[in-house]
């Protein structure tokens, strides 16, 4: 799956209704995103932990070095395989 829009507040309060659907998958593209928060990382780490629930990991594709950052300062690098922009 690949996400286009910005992982913030308000695109996660619209995601929000939709999370059973998208955490059935466990590969996203968020090469094209522009902005990831506190609250996208918040959502980040809940479809993580959805994945864990059917003994898979969450793969992130193009993470930028920004959100490689925020993921480890929050200390949950360990939900995800990781695959940064080069």
């Amino acid at each position: 799956m690949k996400l286009t829009e910005n992982l913030d507040a308000s695109q996660v309060s619209i995601w929000w209704p939709e999370r059973v659907a998208l955490f059935q998958q466990n590969s996203i593209d968020v090469s094209s995103v522009n902005k990831i928060d506190s609250a996208g990382v918040a959502f980040l780490v809940k479809w993580a932990q959805a994945c864990q629930r059917d003994n898979q990991r969450l793969s992130i594709q193009g993470a930028s070095p920004e959100l490689v950052q925020l993921i480890s300062l929050y200390g949950v690098s360990a939900l995800f395989d990781l695959v940064s922009l080069q």
